[in-house]
Formats: structure tokens, sequence, C-alpha cells
């Protein structure tokens, strides 16, 4: 796949490997499965 989009956001999938998500400009962190957010 070269790119996701929601309407006309252009998305990334949300980081690391345990949970599943888009993230979108509109859209603002941090945000849970990058490193060093194993315990919050």
């Amino acid at each position: 796949m070269d790119a996701c989009w929601v309407g006309d956001h252009l998305v990334e999938p949300q980081p690391g490997g345990f949970y599943g998500g888009w993230i979108t400009s509109d859209v603002v962190g941090p945000f849970k499965g990058v490193d060093g957010s194993r315990f919050w």
C-alpha cells in the first residue's frame, strides 16, 4: 500500500507493534506505542 487516506487527510499508522490505529495531523500526541510508553 502506498498511502492511506481518511477523507482528505493522509494518515500514518500508530507506532509500535501492539496498538493498531491511524494518526492524522488533527490528532496530537504523545501516542502509546512509541519507545518508552510501555507503562503509561
